[in-house]
């Protein structure tokens, strides 16, 4: 089994190696939070667990079973912390591991992620939607922060109410590269 710390550099340089811009030069991303399969699942309807599972790095998975869909994608999410701070300008990654359980039938096979600020009116800093398999994936979101936030005042979330299916979330990575 990989430990975050020694599968990070793998990582980091998997995610860096595109650029956001094509003349910058990809630099050595650093961690913004600590990788971790807990989330925090908010939401009624839905129920959630914590799991093993030898197949993501890390070995533990937060299963997210959601009966029934619900009014709207918003009212089912998750987040995790991010401990550091946040400049303006600063080109960030959130790169996660994410799989298709079962389900899905009724909605799209993506989900909505983004690195927001932590508190409301929780406005974005980076967002897009990433793909979901029912296969574990190593996915990513990246973009520029149009303005600073302060060390803890921002979260990773998760927009999981699209369809009636059973997700499982790996680790989430949030990186900024020099």
């Amino acid at each position: 089994m990989i430990g975050f710390r020694a599968a990070f550099p793998a990582v980091a340089v998997a995610m860096a190696v595109a650029p956001v811009a094509a003349e910058e030069e990809a630099g050595a991303p650093h961690m913004l939070n600590e990788p971790t399969a807990g989330w925090n699942v908010h939401g009624a309807g839905q129920t959630h667990k914590a799991r093993k599972d030898a197949a993501v790095q890390g070995g533990s998975a937060m299963r997210v079973t959601i009966p029934a869909k619900p009014a709207n994608p918003w009212d089912i999410g998750a987040s995790v912390p991010i401990k550091g701070g946040i400049a303006k300008g600063d080109r960030l990654i959130l790169a996660l591991w994410v799989r298709l359980a079962e389900g899905g039938a009724d909605g799209p096979a993506d989900l909505g992620a983004a690195i927001q600020q932590s508190s409301p009116p929780y406005a974005p800093i980076v967002s897009g939607r990433i793909a979901i398999t029912g296969e574990w994936k190593l996915v990513h979101i990246k973009g520029i922060a149009a303005e600073a936030h302060p060390a803890g005042r921002a979260n990773v979330a998760l927009t999981l109410g699209d369809a009636a299916r059973t997700i499982d979330l790996g680790p989430a990575f949030v990186m900024k590269a020099d």
